[in-house]
């Protein structure tokens, strides 16, 4: 069986699909503005990266494409409408670590098929998050971590970007894999990443698990202690931050990621042609550099490594939802 590691080395490394006699579509493709509905705000990691792509894209070739925000349901309003557009190559959506992923953990039918109901394109990019606690609890280790958790069970509140996301079920699978029980420390919400690090510079929440970048400041301050990191290897801006397999977690890997997909039944000439195209802007140093304002490290790859990468989260979050028991039968 092929593992989600084994998904992610291929994806970063599988070649770019041809574009000459591989792509049978007709050069009058597009012959109007292309639409790709990004379920969340504008301005966010989840709409940086099919914004940013598809801005070199347009550059490069001239196609005309139109970001939509179609924000609601914590990412489900905008995904139901990228489903059930026509396939017609006109309308993509921004499949995420939230819409694709960390849903499946709380709703058992969000209102779509991840691995179904959409024809994947390509996966843009991946980022890890971090295991952040404040300095002046003293721990140096996710080992010392876990036993202080231990000793002061219900003192402790924890912050995260919102009910069901990445940063809250991370926590989640942190308690399940290290035999905590998942009432050892308040989860307080918040309305976005950007107040939930600011509670925990203030002292009102005590750890989290959060994307690097917004917090990476008060780290270097001294203010907050990096653990570990939750991407299956170390990531090259923190060299020394082992991973959470390295440090015994083995079977626990979270990445916020970005892709492109399109409605099921959208003509494989489309699909290859918009595979192709953005794994040319994913090779741009100029795409490189700004993904990575986001915390992001580029993929590509092809639509069926896209495909295996989906169905992988898809078991991952399903099975930390049921051992969780934060999976709703709705």
């Amino acid at each position: 069986m092929i593992t989600r590691r084994e998904v992610l080395s291929g994806l970063a490394a599988t070649p770019l699909l041809g574009v000459g006699s591989k792509i049978a579509i007709a050069q009058t493709y597009p012959e109007r503005p292309v639409r790709i509905i990004v379920p969340f705000a504008a301005g966010g990691s989840l709409d940086g990266a099919p914004r940013i792509v598809s801005q070199n894209i347009n550059t490069r070739t001239g196609w005309p494409i139109v970001i939509e925000n179609r924000v609601g349901g914590g990412g489900q309003v905008g995904t139901l409408a990228g489903k059930q557009a026509a396939p017609d190559g006109y309308t993509l959506t921004a499949i995420n670590g939230v819409s694709h992923g960390s849903a499946l953990a709380l709703r058992k039918d969000p209102g779509y098929d991840p691995v179904n109901d959409f024809a994947p394109i390509v996966l843009l990019a991946a980022a890890p998050l971090v295991l952040l606690v404040r300095s002046d609890i003293g721990v140096k280790s996710l080992g010392e971590f876990v036993a202080y958790l231990k000793n002061n069970a219900g003192k402790l509140n924890y912050g995260s970007g919102g009910v069901g996301t990445q940063h809250h079920l991370a926590v989640a699978m942190l308690f399940d894999q290290t035999k905590l029980p998942k009432d050892i420390a308040v989860h307080v919400p918040y309305q976005g990443l950007a107040l939930a690090i600011n509670d925990l510079i203030s002292g009102n929440v005590q750890f989290m698990i959060s994307s690097v970048g917004p917090a990476w400041q008060h780290v270097a301050a001294g203010k907050l202690t990096a653990l570990a990191v939750t991407s299956p290897k170390r990531i090259a801006q923190l060299p020394n931050l082992p991973t959470m397999a390295e440090v015994g977690l083995k079977d626990f890997e979270m990445l916020a990621w970005s892709g492109l997909a399109a409605p099921v039944g959208t003509a494989p000439e489309i699909i290859r042609r918009w595979n192709a195209e953005a794994n040319i802007s994913l090779k741009d140093e100029g795409v490189k550099k700004q993904l990575a304002n986001f915390d992001y490290e580029t993929y590509g790859g092809s639509p069926d490594d896209f495909r295996q990468f989906i169905i992988q989260e898809q078991k991952r979050y399903l099975n930390l939802g049921m051992s969780t028991g934060l999976l709703s039968q709705k």
